[in-house]
């Protein structure tokens, strides 16, 4: 009689287990598969570089990428358009030049909701050493294409 009493007690504690790695797997199931199709404007660019860091607030040009559903995505800036082809895997973004070719930018993806997308892309030291390092933030929101 004891033994099926304390089953009973622990019974919803095991569902309430089960419940809450539902919800776990299904939150990190949706920020693995981001809605970035839309154009995007870029805001500004954050550099960062053994400790320094440079706010750009009025980047020039102002870039728009337009992220589309067949996997392009098209740069438009100082009067020009430029395709490109986009791969997403988890919260990584990969840029190629070319359908199948090497990737030619590979950027993580830091936030990305309805109206800003975050870029992070790591970049080379500019000197010889350890203990190095470089990267840069772009800010994008979110504009009609």
């Amino acid at each position: 009689m004891k033994g099926k009493r304390r089953f009973c007690l622990y019974k919803p504690f095991f569902f309430m287990a089960i419940l809450s790695i539902g919800v776990a797997a299904e939150s990190c199931q949706n920020k693995s598969n981001p809605e970035l199709a839309g154009a995007w404007q870029i805001d500004s660019v954050f550099d960062f570089y053994n400790g320094f860091t440079f706010m750009d607030t009025h980047p020039t040009p102002r870039e728009v990428h337009v992220y589309q559903a067949d996997k392009t995505m098209l740069r438009r800036g100082m009067g020009e358009e430029k395709l490109y082809y986009y791969e997403l895997d988890g919260n990584r973004l990969f840029i190629r030049d070319l359908p199948n070719s090497a990737v030619s930018n590979e950027q993580e993806i830091v936030r990305l909701d309805s109206s800003q997308l975050v870029l992070r892309k790591n970049k080379k030291p500019q000197f010889e050493g350890r203990n190095q390092e470089r990267y840069e933030l772009r800010y994008f929101s979110r504009v009609k294409p």
